[in-house]
């Protein structure tokens, strides 16, 4: 079974990731299977003392939903 979900930036209040994962995909923030650009937002919302927030948009799914 698979999920949708999505990170948000608390300090802008946008999403600025949506993904596709199963397991504990959605929270692994510091995994070297993220880009470049997501690891500098996580960094820096880390620094200012911040959080990603991880959001599950929809649970459930098979892989072709």
């Amino acid at each position: 079974m698979a999920y949708v979900y999505e990170h948000w930036r608390p300090d802008k209040k946008v999403c600025f990731y949506v993904g596709k994962g199963s397991g504990g995909r959605a929270k692994l923030l510091w995994a070297a299977a993220r880009n470049i650009h997501h690891c500098r937002i996580v960094y820096k919302l880390h620094r200012s003392g911040l959080q990603v927030e991880v959001r599950i948009v929809a649970d459930g799914l098979s892989e072709e939903e």
